[in-house]
């Protein structure tokens, strides 16, 4: 069963980015995140309903749900909607799997003594940073070139912000929600998407045109339910249950599938085959997830 669900969220998390690019080559950024949120507000809004689940939070604690969704929602989002505009859904799968690195150097920050440094580690830290350079070496020398090529590496940029966003909000999660309060799980997503919902309109509202009702066909509305749905509600649920099952390291290996099922949709669906830059980045990246992730002996 453990494995069952190891690979429903490798599913959820890994289609998140075909469908991500399919909204935003309907709806602007900031519109096409908003609707994701939205889809998963009104998701856990039916859940946790249904369950009776508590929904309040003192006005005193706000600041931890909200702090924790601006990191793990609203900013990385809409990094990715940005983002993924000049970029394949296979190269925002391959950021995207870096996040553990980001998370044990803010770790390794913040939470001493639980991470530290290591020869090793740091060998797989400076690996991944090598992969990350691979793949963006293409786009540098396209933007020196043609003018066109600097939004692509600018949607680099965006993905890197994405990915940054996730490392620091997977530490501070631990460190503000998980060790210092007592507040309800159910009660934190709600408010952690009921925030990133209402700052993520009044920002569409003031910055982008509303979009006309008759942009929703039926592929930007299954879009929009697989991101908001599956790939985050439905994906923190999965993530909970297997956290339970093996412990948060165990559960983090299955960050190494993401990029592969990425790749997937995209030659699935798109018809893109990578790079072979992608690929040797991809690879590296694996290598440094592996060296940072193994255990250290005492």
């Amino acid at each position: 069963m453990s494995y069952f669900l190891a690979f429903c969220l490798a599913l959820c998390w890994g289609t998140a980015f075909l469908a991500s690019k399919n909204i935003v080559e309907v709806l602007p950024p900031c519109w096409g995140t908003f609707y994701r949120v939205l889809a998963g507000l009104l998701f856990f809004v039916v859940l946790f309903g249904v369950r009776r689940a508590p929904f309040k939070c003192p006005v005193r604690e706000l600041w931890r749900p909200w702090t924790i969704s601006f990191l793990l929602i609203l900013l990385p989002f809409a990094a990715l909607s940005w983002g993924i505009q000049y970029t394949a859904p296979t190269v925002a799968g391959i950021f995207n799997g870096t996040v553990p690195i980001w998370s044990f150097l803010a770790g390794a920050i913040i939470l001493k003594g639980v991470d530290r440094f290591t020869w090793r580690r740091a060998a797989g830290v400076l690996i991944g940073l090598v992969g990350l350079l691979i793949i963006m070496r293409p786009q540098w020398q396209a933007a020196l070139q043609i003018p066109t090529g600097k939004m692509a590496l600018y949607g680099y940029g965006a993905l890197l912000v994405m990915a940054l966003s996730y490392g620091l909000g997977n530490v501070l999660t631990k460190k503000i929600m998980v060790d210092h309060t007592r507040l309800a799980w159910q009660a934190n997503t709600f408010h952690q998407y009921l925030f990133a919902a209402v700052i993520l309109c009044a920002l569409a509202l003031l910055t982008e045109p509303t979009p006309a009702l008759t942009v929703f066909n039926t592929k930007l509305v299954l879009s929009i339910i697989s991101a908001g749905v599956f790939s985050s509600a439905v994906a923190f649920l999965l993530m909970i249950a297997l956290i339970r099952r093996w412990g948060a390291t165990r559960m983090a290996s299955v960050t190494y599938f993401s990029p592969i099922i990425a790749m997937g949709t995209d030659i699935l669906f798109r018809g893109r085959t990578p790079h072979l830059p992608e690929v040797v980045g991809m690879v590296l990246i694996f290598v440094s997830l592996w060296l940072i992730q193994k255990k250290v002996k005492s």
